[in-house]
């Protein structure tokens, strides 16, 4: 008994923790395959639905965590997302899909040095694993660690040559080297497969302004300018160029 001035108070016992029910390991099991099923039958929507019920329902496992983390992710809930994927992190350390959701989540969130070890943690166990060297070359280039980020996009492209990532990442990298004929060779087999892809398209206007082709590049910029699929900050690297075409313009013509 603990005494105060107003008087003795009691201090409570705690009740006894009550014991929790063991989960149903077959009904867990067709959950889960209910929502592969879904998944292999392209219904991505009902998978997720699926997956937030089963999540919502007590069931732990790394395939509806990462569903119902998509989920957020897809409505610009990135930082509920980022607490979802750490929390299924913590609770499956070794899965590799939740530690590369988790590393995207954080690039996308731009927090590159937290999302960097999740991918070199990927690699360490995948070395193969091309779309993780090339996911490791955007963070590093992004550090402004650029000989590092032309040695993953390298070694992406060895392993997978048609990776996208890859090859976009090795024309940003010739075009911050001035290597203008490299940049717009990469930067054309990501647009033959991808036409309206940002970073080429700014690698190529990058060439032309280097090649004093004006009327190219412009062309290339205002396309893109007009593309709605172009997010907002991609649309005023874009814009900032065109002003760089109308300087050198003035330039020309003043000479």
């Amino acid at each position: 008994m603990v005494e105060f001035k107003s008087g003795p108070i009691r201090l409570s016992v705690p009740p006894k923790p009550q014991a929790i029910a063991p989960r149903d390991a077959q009904a867990d099991r067709a959950q889960l395959q209910a929502i592969e099923q879904t998944l292999a039958a392209g219904d991505v929507e009902a998978a997720v639905a699926l997956a937030e019920a089963a999540l919502a329902g007590g069931l732990e496992h790394p395939l509806v965590f990462n569903l119902a983390a998509e989920r957020l992710e897809s409505e610009d809930r990135f930082g509920e997302a980022l607490a979802m994927l750490d929390r299924a992190h913590r609770r499956f350390p070794n899965d590799l899909g939740l530690r590369q959701a988790l590393g995207l989540c954080l690039f996308r969130l731009q927090r590159f040095d937290a999302a960097l070890p999740h991918f070199d943690a990927l690699i360490a166990v995948q070395p193969g694993f091309g779309h993780a060297h090339a996911a490791r070359g955007v963070i590093l280039e992004a550090l402004d660690r650029a000989p590092e980020a032309e040695a993953a996009f390298a070694k992406a492209y060895e392993l997978e040559p048609g990776n996208l990532l890859a090859i976009a990442g090795l024309a940003s990298t010739a075009s911050r080297k001035d290597d203008h004929a490299t940049a717009r060779r990469f930067a054309e087999q990501v647009l033959a497969a991808e036409p309206g892809y940002p970073d080429a398209v700014l690698v190529l206007a990058r060439a032309d302004l280097a090649e004093r082709d004006f009327d190219a590049g412009e062309a290339r910029l205002r396309a893109m300018i007009a593309d709605p699929r172009v997010p907002p900050p991609m649309v005023k690297l874009a814009q900032a160029m065109l002003d760089q075409f109308a300087a050198d313009r003035e330039r020309k013509f003043d000479a």
